[in-house]
Order: C-alpha cells, then structure tokens, then sequence
C-alpha cells in the first residue's frame, strides 16, 4: 500500500523523519519496502498559468498556448484539449528531464512493456528544448501526469489547483514522500490511511484525528427511497445505504485526484472517486448505484439462483453458482458482493442520483468468489477478503455522501438504512500479567502495559470494590462485566476494538504489547534447565546426513512457504500449453501428477490470499521461485530444500506428507576471474553436474546393496522438463526378483517452464527431486574396520570394451568379483582411438586390495584378476590390454 505522508498528516502529526517513521513501522510488522520521494527530480518545472489558447496554424489536433510562469511567457504547442485559459498547470522550462510517455505508450502498444507502465522497467527519459513543432515555435513543454511519474494518465495535461501560485516550482506544491508498505495478509486493518495513522499515533504517542463528517440531509427519508432486506446476513453481516440526488458528475479536483494517484488509484469521475477516497481513508470499501437502475427501488443481499448470470462492469458476463453472494434489486443481480459492481447499475455520465452502498461480506465468500471468476483481485476485495472492521459501515457511508455533496452536489436522504440482523458483542479476554514475563522473558510494570493497550484503542476495564469490572466510557450493557473465576489486580479484563478480529486469545495481547514495547529492547537470554536426554532419531539423522553432504558440496539449504499459488503450479506445466498431463494413480507422487488441476490437489477452503491457496505436491515450483529471486543477485545458484509436499488420497480425509529433497543448480560452473574473465557454453551448469553431486550424495548414503539407474524418460513424460535432458532415478535391489523404486527424477527445466517463472529460457536449470521416505529405507547401517596393518597392493587393470557398454556397469562387475579384499576400484582413463579400434573404448581401473591379517601375495592377488577378468570377458565381451 503506497503511504503519501502528506496525507496522513491529515489523521496523526508526524513529529518523525520518513526514515524514521517507515523504521518504527517496520519494527512494528508493517514493512515499509521503499521510501518514494515524489518531486526530487522536477527540476525547472513550475507553476504556469495559461493566458491564451490559439488552434495550431498547421495541424488541426494541436493548440497553441501561451503560458506564464510569473516573469514571462512561453509559447507552448500541444495535443491536448483539455484546457481552458485561466487554468494553472505544470510548465516544464527547458533543460527540464521528463519522462518520455510517447515513447512508453507506442513500446506498450507494440507489446514491449506491459501495464503498470510505471513499473514496467526502467524508464526512457527527454529533456525538454526549445523547438518548433509543425512550424511554430515551442519554447516550453505543458506536462502530462504520465511524464511526471504520478499516474498513467497520459490523455491530457495536469490541471493544477488554482490557489497554487504561479512561478512556484512544482516540487513545492506537489512534492510528497510516499511510503510503500508491504503488508501481510493478517494486516488487513493497515490497509488504510487511519489503519497506517493508528500505528504511527501509537508509536509516538498521540491520538489519531478522524475526518469530521457533516452534512445537510435535506431529502426525504431514506427509507421512503429505498428498501434494503438481507437474506443472508451469515454471508453479509451489515448493509448501510443512503441516497444522493441530483448530484453533477465531472471530474474530481486536483486535490483529490492528486491523492488517489499518490496511492496508486487511477482518478475516474467524482462519484467513483469519492467511494475510493473513503476505502483508502478509512478502509470501508463503498460501491455506488445508479439510483435509478434499481429495479422496484430494492435492495436485497441474497445468494445467486441456479444459472443466474450476470454481466460486471469490465463487460464480461459471469454464470453464477450458488454459493456467490449477490446485490440484486427486484427484477436481476445488480452487484457481485464485495467483488465487482455491475454494468446494467453502475454511475454514468447520465446518472444524476446515487444509492451508496456501505456493507459487511464475508471475507471467505469474497475470496472465493474474486478468485474463482477474475484473475486480479479488486482494491475492495482485497480488503474484505482480510476482514473489515464492521464498525465502519455506518461511518463509510456517511462519509461518502458527505464528500458527494461536497465535489458533485445534491440532495443528501435522511437517514442512514443500517441492517445488522445480529449485533456483535464485544470481546473480552481475561490477561494475567504474570503471562507477559512467562512469553516475553520481560518485567513490565501493570501502568505501563495498561498504556501500551490503550494505545491502541484497546479498553482496560476497572476492579471495583465489590470484585467486578467496569469499562470507562461503555454502552450501559457493556460496563459490568464480573469474572466467574477470579476477581484479581494482577489480571487485567481488555476488550478487543472492532478493527483488531486478529485479537482472539491472550498471548495476541502480549504479542501487542511487545509490538508497542519494541521487540529490539527484549533482551536475549539463554535456555535455563536440564536439556532432556537424547533419543535416537533415524529420520532427522538422515536428513541431516543429507544436509552434510549438500552442504559440502557447495550447496545452500533454502526453507520455502507450502502454501503456494495455483498459478505457481500451473506454470510448471507451461511447456503443455493447453493440454494436461497424463496422471496415473499408481506412481509415486514424483511422477505424471497433474499439477494444475485443482481436482488433483489440497486447496485451501479459506487462502488469505491467492499467493497461499494449494498446499504443495512438488518442491520444484518454489524452487524455481528462488532461483529467479536470487539471480537478480549472483550469477550462481546451487539451492537444495528438505520439506513435505501434500498429496490428495481419494476416499481419505487427510493427505500423504512426504518428505521430499529438491536440488538445482545453473549459472557459472566456476567464478569469473582474471584467469576465466569470459563464460562460454562449456562453463555454465548443465546436466551433468547436477547428475555428479546426486551420485556423490548417493555414495555417500551407503547404498551397499542397491543400483542406483539413471533412465531416460520419454518426451513430455515429466511436464515440468527439457524431453531430451531428463531421466528418472530407480533403485534396483540385488537379486533375481529384487523390486526397483522409482525414487524422483533429474533434468534440465524446459525452456518454456523458464519463462513462465520469469527466467531466461536459454538459461540451463539443472532440478531434481527425491522421495526421502523411499531413500532412506534403502541406507545401510555404516560398519567401521580396524585400518589394516599390512601394506596395501594396488594394480592396473585395462580392458577394451563396447562404446555403449557403461563404466559403471564395468565397476560394478568389478567390485562383485573382487571380494572382501578389493575395497577400492577407481575409474583413472578413458582412452578411444585407432588402437582399440572404431566403436570400441578402453577403460583403466586402479584396484586397491587391503589385506587384514597377513601381506597378500602374488600368486593370491593373480587369482583373483583371473577371476575379474574372466567374468568381464564373457559378460560384456571385454579384452584386456597389457
């Protein structure tokens, strides 16, 4: 949410520097990841007013206009029609640097840029010189609000407020410092002005300033106007409406429109911007009807009807289902709730009177309802989906038609139409305030804990003499409330305010308190007590064994979120376009999964938001996420990450949580350097390294009694991989009827998967994924042997072999032959050519024997190459070399 400190002066004083106020807020959990400072580069930009306007001598779509900044005038030629004389706007003298919106609108046109163009890379730049345009001079340049970087208007020039003086520069009129915050799905109360100023009042002590709402209600009741009925008020708690008539659309004044653009929200008429205004103020989300599209003068909130469609205001129409909450008038649905108004009632350059709609949803049936029809989730979802404080419905829509009347006119109804079938009580939770030294390892004293709440609108009730509670400043049916339990100074009775629905329990009240005590004054300290005795755990041992190994290897260990996007999982799938993959039941979960279809995987019922909707069935969609986050950074990546992916069972209640190992590499194989200053094909990750440190790991492992395969897939078997780079990884135990498991696959990331997770399709990503829980029954227990005293005899041994005949499978050979005595065979040449003649190799092992109780002699360690090369004769057809 962007913060525009000019605007949050109006609800706190911000006695703090923006560094020290995005600090304190960070401190706080509201993240603030960038401070903007709007204006540093307008230099040589003014305020000019213009005097004349004259149609272009030469060109019918252009005007000539005579523009003053106070000390003299320019002469300005255009293409815009949206100015009158009199009108002040911001006059770029030259030498000034503008961003160059040509140039952005044609590279957007030609599809190199997409929207938001603003964010869409770095910006092409002019600066401004006197010229001659079609033959008549233009000395200065009139500014649109896209070259300035305040919005993506680019149709006509910024019509500045007229009580900005002339000659002023423009940073000094519109200059703001904006702070961008990031906040997390459970910080739905801060996605506002008030929601940011009760933080910042807070922090330094004050209390906020709510804007004052006043306003002549000269029109019949409201209820004479309109009827509001709710059929659900499960799924819509609170409606408020109010009427507006005769009110004048136009666009909104600068002032406003200013604001809006600051916060990101793009400026529409005055109606639409009022409602909002007030969301971005007060975090009420207000939608506004054509009064007189409402069929029979009706309101009711109920669910849609079996097959009912209905067309929204992007003029695309929706076949509902059941369970979608609608705003409909007597005759058709007119709004989706919470979601998105519809075309047959929205305010037009017609309308003339308003219904304000000012209401509660449902944040669960919001969510699901925005993101199972729209692909982006509207400014008021997002904020319903995070709970709306249900205090606010009275206060938004009062507030709205007090802003109606006051940029557009008319005729307020009298009276608010508030339904709120089933009022909600207040929460009351008992805190011990031995609970805070217990969670935060602090002493805080009771008055300054009192403080603390209170700041933050949380009501502390008084003991009395009689051992009950009284709340200062309550409703009559909330002042009295007397513990069951206990009637206790050292216990404090708080009620919750309505905005905070993320307060449920006592240790969220000491998680505020630490949030107002600062959690970089608690001070560290070390675990007392006796440690428990140590248990033997295989699984976390293995596991650690892995880590050991990776990690040795020059990898590093990422932990990821299991809650991923549906659209994270279906970019793996990339590479398919529209058609799935094949699933089959009976494979491993590694394998064939339908990645994409939600029938296929553990959605959650009720996602904070689309970025956490599914848990995981694979680790490589996240992977992928973290390599194109770190290659912003380095040219190297080698990541691995132990977790559990989740696996729908049919017929189960629960899924299958499988601990799975996930590995990537790709970038440079080796650093740059004075000795390597340049990388070719041959120095980048491919393949094959990943394939070496999957071997080393498994070697490590102790697979004493089982082969590990690598076998080619075919094209397209694994959805999210390059067909000619993949393989999968199978495990063949010894022995005629040994079962093989399939343990994961490894290859190279399709090209087309690359870029739909924002990398370079020529990039080379080298991924693999494990079964754990497959892999760790196949490791033997470790035996540890006395080092031998006697010395140990090592031999050559060279054979000629079939090019397609695999050393491994050679050594293999080797090992089993040899005996208890030969412990190490090392591969040291590979040689081809004329001497071993064409199709054929010659491989060259270093066989190491290590006798244990006598020196070994020749004739014994003869015998027992004999014996190695006689079963590598008749079962690989091979021939020795001297």
């Amino acid at each position: 949410m962007k913060v525009p400190l000019s605007w949050l002066r109006d609800y706190v004083n911000l006695t703090q520097s923006p560094e020290e106020i995005a600090a304190g807020l960070t401190l706080r959990g509201l993240e603030v990841a960038e401070i903007i400072r709007v204006g540093q580069d307008w230099d040589k930009v003014v305020v000019g007013q213009v005097e004349k306007i004259e149609k272009h001598p030469n060109a019918d779509r252009l005007v000539v206009l005579q523009v003053t900044d106070g000390s003299a005038t320019f002469q300005v030629v255009t293409g815009a029609f949206n100015l009158k004389e009199g009108d002040k706007i911001p006059l770029a003298l030259p030498g000034a640097k503008l961003i160059d919106g040509h140039k952005l609108v044609d590279e957007q046109a030609a599809g190199k840029r997409n929207a938001p163009l603003l964010e869409s890379g770095e910006l092409p730049y002019f600066t401004v010189k006197a010229g001659k345009m079609r033959g008549v001079d233009s000395n200065a340049v009139a500014v649109a609000a896209l070259e300035l970087g305040i919005s993506e208007d680019f149709d006509g020039i910024v019509v500045l407020n007229p009580e900005y003086p002339v000659g002023e520069t423009l940073s000094g009129v519109l200059g703001d410092v904006i702070l961008d915050i990031e906040l997390s799905p459970n910080l739905g109360r801060a996605l506002s002005m008030i929601g940011v100023a009760r933080e910042v009042a807070a922090m330094t002590g004050q209390k906020i300033h709510w804007p004052e709402i006043y306003f002549r209600e000269d029109g019949p009741p409201t209820t004479e106007k309109i009827k509001v009925t709710i059929e659900d008020p499960d799924l819509c708690p609170r409606y408020d409406m109010m009427v507006v008539e005769g009110v004048k659309l136009g666009p909104s004044p600068s002032w406003l429109q200013n604001r809006l653009s600051a916060a990101g929200v793009r400026p529409i008429n005055n109606v639409v911007d009022v409602t909002n205004y007030v969301m971005l103020e007060i975090g009420q989300p207000l939608h506004a009807f054509d009064y007189d599209d409402i069929a029979g003068k009706e309101i009711i909130v109920r669910r849609a009807r079996p097959g009912e469609k209905i067309q929204t205001i992007d003029h695309k129409e929706h076949e509902l289902e059941s369970d979608v909450l609608l705003i409909a008038d007597a005759d058709r649905g007119v709004a989706m709730a919470g979601v998105m108004g519809g075309v047959d009632s929205e305010v037009k350059d017609t309308t003339v009177n308003v219904a304000l709609e000012s209401a509660n949803f449902d944040p669960a049936n919001v969510r699901k309802t925005g993101r199972g029809l729209f692909s982006s989730v509207s400014e008021a979802a997002k904020r319903f989906e995070r709970t709306v404080d249900i205090e606010l419905a009275p206060i938004g829509v009062r507030r709205g038609v007090q802003l109606i009347q006051e940029l557009a006119g008319g005729t307020i109804s009298k009276g608010v139409i508030d339904v709120y079938p089933q009022p909600r009580s207040p929460h009351i939770i008992e805190l011990p305030l031995s609970e805070i030294p217990r969670i935060l390892g602090v002493t805080i004293p009771s008055a300054e804990v009192i403080r603390m709440l209170e700041a933050l609108e949380f009501e502390i009730a008084e003991l009395r003499n009689d051992g009950s509670y009284q709340f200062r400043n309550d409703p009559k049916q909330y002042t009295i409330i007397v513990s069951e339990t206990t009637s206790n100074p050292d216990i404090l009775m708080v009620r919750v305010p309505t905005y905070r629905n993320d307060v449920t329990i006592k240790a969220d009240l000491v998680e505020e308190i630490a949030r107002q005590y600062g959690y970089d004054k608690i001070p560290e300290a070390r675990l007392q007590g006796e440690l428990p005795p140590q248990v033997s755990n295989p699984p976390y041992e293995f596991e650690d064994k892995l880590r050991e190994v990776l990690t040795s290897a020059g990898l590093f260990e990422i932990i990821t979120y299991p809650l991923v996007s549906l659209e994270s999982l279906r970019n793996l799938h990339a590479a398919l376009g529209n058609t799935a993959p094949q699933t089959d039941p009976g494979g491993p979960h590694l394998h064939h999964l339908n990645w994409s279809d939600p029938a296929h995987l553990l959605t959650l019922a009720n996602p904070l938001s689309s970025e956490h909707e599914v848990m995981r069935p694979t680790l490589l969609g996240t992977t992928l996420e973290t390599i194109a986050e770190n290659l912003h950074f380095v040219d190297r990546v080698a990541i691995f990450e132990l977790g559990r992916v989740y696996l729908k069972k049919e017929g189960e209640p629960l899924p299958d949580e499988r601990r799975t190992l996930s590995v990537a590499m790709t970038g440079r194989r080796v650093p740059l350097s004075r000795f390597n200053p340049k990388i070719t094909e041959t120095d980048r990750i491919d393949f094959f390294d990943l394939k070496g440190v999957l071997e080393h790991l498994l070697e490590r492992l102790n697979l004493a009694d089982t082969e590990i395969q690598f076998v080619p897939v075919a094209g397209g078997d694994h959805p999210a991989l390059h067909p000619g780079r993949a393989v999968e990884i199978i495990a063949k135990g010894q022995g005629k009827n040994a079962a093989s498991v399939r343990l994961g696959f490894l290859g190279e990331v399709h090209p087309k998967v690359a870029e739909a997770f924002q990398l370079d399709p020529l990039q080379r990503i080298a991924v693999a994924e494990l079964d754990v829980e497959l892999l760790r029954p196949l490791v033997q227990r470790e035996r540890y042997e006395a080092v031998t005293r006697m010395p140990v005899v090592t031999q050559d041994l060279a054979i000629v072999v079939s090019d397609e005949t695999p050393a491994g499978q050679v050594q293999k050979l080797i090992r089993e032959t040899g005996g208890k005595l030969l412990k190490e065979v090392t591969l040291f040449d590979i040689y081809r050519g004329k001497q071993v003649g064409e199709g054929k190799k010659s491989l060259a092992f270093r066989l190491a024997f290590h006798p244990q109780e006598k020196n070994l002699t020749e004739e014994e360690v003869s015998k027992i190459r004999q014996r190695i090369e006689g079963r590598l004769v008749r079962e690989v057809g091979a021939e020795t070399r001297a």
